[in-house]
């Protein structure tokens, strides 16, 4: 992997982090995650000047991708509403590398080295424990399997891995942006209907508004910064990972990204109070070597 593509992916990384740190505030995640779309589709209306003959394949991705997007959504937030942080949260973002190093080599004919594959296996370690309250509930991921939010979280890493895996296709018929751009649109198109359910159409409200009484409703401006905050972060993150996928392997991309949890783990320890910080500080050293590793190995 490059030094431009690492240097990329770290910026990226505290992007995303400070972005999911805006939707973790939330009173309905999933109703943020609408307004944030729909900030994105706003702020971004002039880049459809940019499209123009885009081949028929392009346009197909980038639907495909905004559908797998939607469904990521839409599993992350019945895995949160079924379990803890630390136990979805490893299981979705930590298995999200091993499926992606599947597809690649499937369908991408990517092929890591021992020594990238080695920095891969130290990243995911390094995910697994960053949650963790303790060494003593080393186990705590892997119990309950039969569990929805097991099952929800180990879904929301295999669509984080598909989507990521024909993104790095897509971007070959669109610049990152656009194409970006695009497949968030389709995201957000996907969760639009929910307008038309009495009791997410009360959420969606509740969201924006500081009361949900309609006597005395009025705009809550934090709840509007955070949502385009979120928009900004999530849209300039996703561009640089983008525009990485195009420079190096996407088995080494996917991987590399995730200390986005990491920075995560930093800001709920530093500004949320969360416990577990000796622990999370072994973690990300393993993290930060194992993207020494991939860094080197690319």
């Amino acid at each position: 992997m490059s030094v431009t593509s690492l240097a990329l992916l770290l910026v990226a990384a505290v992007l995303h982090a400070v972005s999911n740190a805006l939707m973790k505030q939330a009173r309905d995640k999933l109703a943020f995650a609408w307004w944030m779309l729909g900030a994105s589709s706003i702020l971004g209306l002039p880049i459809w000047l940019s499209v123009r003959n885009a081949e028929p394949t392009g346009w197909l991705l980038v639907v495909v991708s905004g559908l797998l997007e939607a469904i990521y959504f839409f599993a992350l937030t019945r895995a949160y509403s079924h379990g803890d942080l630390s136990q979805v949260y490893p299981l979705a973002r930590g298995s999200a590398p091993l499926f992606v190093l599947v597809w690649a080599a499937f369908f991408l004919d990517e092929r890591p080295s021992v020594a990238g594959l080695a920095g891969i296996l130290l990243v995911v370690a390094g995910l697994y424990l960053v949650n963790l309250p303790s060494l003593a509930d080393w186990r705590r991921p892997l119990l309950g399997f039969s569990r929805p939010a097991s099952r929800w979280a180990l879904f929301t890493g295999l669509m984080i891995s598909s989507y990521s895996t024909v993104d790095k296709v897509g971007v070959r018929y669109f610049d990152p942006l656009t194409y970006l751009y695009l497949l968030l649109c389709v995201t957000w198109l996907v969760f639009t209907p929910q307008w038309w359910m009495s009791a997410r159409r009360a959420a969606l409200i509740r969201e924006v508004w500081a009361s949900g009484e309609a006597r005395d409703r009025r705009p809550d401006a934090r709840s509007f910064l955070r949502i385009v905050g979120g928009a900004l972060g999530g849209l300039a993150a996703y561009v640089l990972v983008l525009t990485a996928m195009r420079l190096s392997p996407v088995s080494y991309v996917s991987p590399t990204r995730e200390v986005s949890v990491v920075i995560g783990a930093w800001i709920g320890v530093r500004f949320m109070g969360e416990q577990g910080g000796g622990l999370r500080v072994t973690a990300s050293a393993l993290v930060a070597a194992g993207i020494l590793i991939i860094a080197i190995a690319g």
